[in-house]
């Protein structure tokens, strides 16, 4: 083109700009305007008008926000107006926007609103510009999509959320305007942000300033773009170009490579003479990187997957498994065409799959995660059960997209579990059994000093004998209870009966009988407690109990001289009841103190076991505070320096008063029949003279169907039976037979057994007993059940 040519087309541009302007906004694929300050439009390209089927006079001298465009919703408008207000205060906003197309079809685009200055620095114009950006707003979405299939490992979730947050950040797009000979005439603030200070150039051949290297991935990937290879020079010989894939280098960063998406067109003049051309282009770095790391994770995804020790699987938000690991397959033997979809079923155990599919599909419509654990088949034909787990993922608005899912071989920790319950179960049974026997001599003994303490001669000697003999089975009956309390704590089973009690009442009751073996000990007791009462709700039996135990702790180990002191205390700002027992004796090992109250655990003794114990006192102690909603601590300066227990139990409001923990030795009244049913014949002997000593008509049968033919014929008024009973019937059916029998409605049955579980004492209510007493039954405690019986009919049994 000669200079004639340039010189006339510089004079057709400076008289003819505003056409010149109109004619270069009407070839862009962007939108772009011009409104007056006060947001007024003046005129538009074609693309805007065109996509949304409207006429330029439409919408020439309306308020921008008031146009087709925006007028589909009011919050639209008002941010529209607003950005329009910033512009013309001199700021370029720019944001995605939703506009109304032809058929109130809807477009997203980059849009930007800038302030125009004159020669004086003034905004004179506003110059909205945009870009339609719905295909990447679609990519992004469904490469968004993509990326959450790939969240499937915990760890890689945050790592996962920052490569997406990283494509959503949405590339700029820029555009450059070129009149005919190829000469930059301007560049839009997006483009000076992709390319940093770029020169004007002054024509094609000047495009060499610019670097950049095709990256569309085809033969000539990488290869560096010649000037006439631009979408800018193609675009000026009336190409149209769209989407060509470069990777540029800015000019302000030097060895710093960005990926565009280009686009040109050409500008024609109303005869269709090339008068320029335009050129959109578009950051495209963040997807293609993100794609590049999408397709990396996933593969590190996969090693990981294949070389974890469990089987791992991927469905979609239906359940329908599209993936397994190596695992898998290796333990399957199976291929993923006969698992896909819910071929898995084929490696389930046939008696577990019914339940597991209702499960499963329980909880793909619930959108919660499922575990489950069942056999599933090797393959050399071999169940092993696993434990599987399976986790949704979900996109942002909390929809399930995909499934996640484990299988772990639990085979071996599922048979040491039942081998441990089968253990569990034989200790438990031998320890019932083990407190039957033990319990069994004891009670002819218990017995037989009863009857030695109401008849042998006040002789010393005999005295001193018949109290260590009854000293001694009671501390054989306290270690039989302690084993089976603990044992009851620690599977659950021990059962309290709570109610309104006063703990100090409890304490100092608990205190005055140990009195008589602590000053045996050669100690001394003091006892100081509230002035008024100190509710808690508690089962009053085994408040003393736990007292009872830290005396008994603070005896043992409390050289004669010493001092024990019993202290009850109100903490109302902690809502809790105090109970302290308070030896001199020989203090506690700090090494000791973390595993003083653990079944079994002791101090230091010497070699005759002088102390004597199992270690449980202390233990019990704790897990029946435990149950009571307390604890317990110990406290100790350490060896030589004596020790502290203290009980803490919350208080209650309640203000009942509870009967006394141990009444006195029940006055004899009129004597009663009693039929006394024991196989054992020591403990019948001893037991049925003791009753005869107390005026009873006693009667003793060995077995059960001679109880029972006995009971019919004797009435008796009470029956006290062994449930463990040879022959054919045990005490359980004794006890129902009579029942049957309305001559003996009014009967008083009393369990006396060995067993002393919560499901023995269970059965014995269920049968018809009225109470239940474990070997050796305390002699108060069977005069007090049949005073009950003299004051009048039982009724049902309790």
């Amino acid at each position: 083109m000669g200079n004639d040519d340039t010189n006339r087309l510089a004079n057709e541009g400076a008289l003819s700009g505003e056409a010149f302007a109109l004619r270069i906004m009407n070839s862009l694929f962007a939108f772009v305007g011009v409104l007056g300050v006060d947001g007024t439009l003046i005129d538009a390209n074609r693309a805007p008008l065109e996509a949304a089927g409207i006429e330029i006079e439409e919408v020439r001298g309306k308020k921008f926000w008031d146009c087709y465009w925006w007028s589909y919703a009011e919050d639209v408008r008002e941010r529209l107006r607003d950005a329009c207000g910033r512009a013309a205060a001199g700021e370029v906003v720019r944001y995605d926007a939703v506009v109304r197309m032809r058929d109130d079809t809807r477009m997203t685009i980059d849009f930007q609103v800038s302030p125009l200055r004159d020669a004086a620095g003034r905004v004179s114009h506003l110059i909205p510009t945009a870009v339609d950006i719905t295909e990447r707003v679609r990519a992004e979405e469904e490469l968004r999509e993509s990326e959450r299939r790939a969240q499937e490992a915990a760890r890689r979730a945050k790592q996962e959320r920052q490569l997406l947050d990283a494509v959503l950040e949405a590339a700029p797009a820029g555009i450059i305007v070129a009149d005919v000979s190829g000469r930059l005439l301007r560049f839009n603030h997006a483009n000076e942000l992709l390319w940093g200070p770029a020169p004007f150039s002054e024509n094609v051949e000047a495009y060499r300033e610019w670097k950049g290297w095709w990256a569309d991935q085809s033969s000539r990937h990488g290869r560096l773009l010649e000037p006439h290879e631009w979408a800018m020079s193609r675009a000026l010989r009336g190409e149209t170009v769209r989407d060509d894939v470069v990777s540029i280098e800015p000019f302000d960063k030097p060895g710093t490579r960005r990926t565009m998406l280009n686009s040109g067109a050409p500008v024609r003049d109303a005869e269709g003479n090339i008068t320029g051309a335009v050129v959109a282009q578009m950051n495209v770095s963040a997807l293609v990187a993100a794609e590049t790391a999408l397709r990396e994770s996933e593969s590190l995804f996969r090693a990981l997957a294949d070389n974890i020790a469990q089987l791992a699987w991927m469905t979609d938000e239906t359940g329908y498994i599209h993936w397994y690991n190596r695992r898998w397959y290796e333990f399957t033997g199976t291929t993923l065409e006969e698992m896909k979809g819910w071929g898995w079923q084929k490696v389930h155990h046939p008696e577990h799959l019914a339940r597991v599919l209702e499960k499963f599909r329980r909880h793909l419509v619930l959108g919660e995660p499922w575990e489950d654990t069942f056999p599933l088949r090797r393959w050399d034909g071999e169940y092993r059960w696993f434990l599987s787990r399976a986790f949704p993922l979900c996109d942002e608005s909390g929809r399930v997209v995909s499934w996640f899912g484990t299988n772990t071989d639990i085979t071996a920790q599922r048979d040491a579990e039942q081998a441990l319950r089968e253990a569990d179960r034989r200790k438990d049974e031998f320890i019932a059994i083990l407190a039957h026997e033990l319990r069994n001599p004891l009670a002819p003994v218990r017995t037989a000093v009863e009857i030695l303490r109401r008849l042998a001669p006040d002789e010393p000697r005999i005295s001193r004998a018949r109290d260590a003999i009854d000293r001694q089975v009671s501390h054989m009956a306290r270690l039989i209870d302690d084993l089976l309390d603990v044992s009851r704590i620690s599977r659950g089973k021990l059962a309290l009966k709570k109610g309104p009690c006063d703990v100090s009442a409890v304490a100092r009751q608990m205190a005055e009988d140990y009195r008589p073996g602590v000053e045996a000990a050669g100690l001394t007791l003091s006892i100081e407690t509230a002035g008024s009462p100190v509710w808690v709700e508690g089962d009053p039996v085994r408040l003393g109990q736990m007292v009872g135990n830290l005396l008994h702790n603070a005896i043992r180990f409390t050289e004669p001289g010493g001092r024990v002191e019993v202290r009850v205390q109100r903490n109302d700002a902690d809502g809790l009841a105090l109970v302290s027992v308070t030896d001199s004796g020989v203090g506690i090992d700090p090494l000791l103190l973390s595993r003083l109250f653990d079944p079994f655990s002791q101090g230091e003794q010497d070699i005759a076991r002088s102390k004597g114990g199992l270690g449980l006192g202390l233990a019990l102690t704790k897990g029946l505070a435990e149950l009571h909603g307390g604890g317990v601590a110990a406290r100790s300066e350490g060896r030589g320096l004596g020790s502290t227990f203290t009980l803490r139990l919350p208080l209650s409001r309640s203000r009942q008063l509870e009967a006394p923990l141990n009444g006195a030795r029940v006055p004899r009244g009129e004597p009663l029949r009693i039929l006394l049913v024991e196989d054992n014949a020591d403990a019948a002997e001893m037991l049925g003279s003791l009753l005869e000593l107390q005026g009873h008509d006693v009667r003793v049968a060995y077995e059960g169907v001679s109880a029972v033919e006995m009971a019919r014929e004797f009435l008796p008024e009470v029956v006290i039976s062994d449930l463990g009973l040879p022959g054919e019937l045990d005490g359980y059916a004794v006890a129902r037979a009579i029942r049957e029998m309305p001559e003996l409605a009014s009967s008083y049955l009393i369990a006396l057994s060995g067993y002393a579980s919560e499901d023995t004492r269970r059965r014995a209510r269920e049968a018809g007993f009225h109470q239940h007493f474990a070997k050796p039954a305390s002699i108060g405690e069977l005069e007090r059940a049949l005073r009950d019986r003299r004051q009048g009919a039982p009724g049902s049994p309790a």
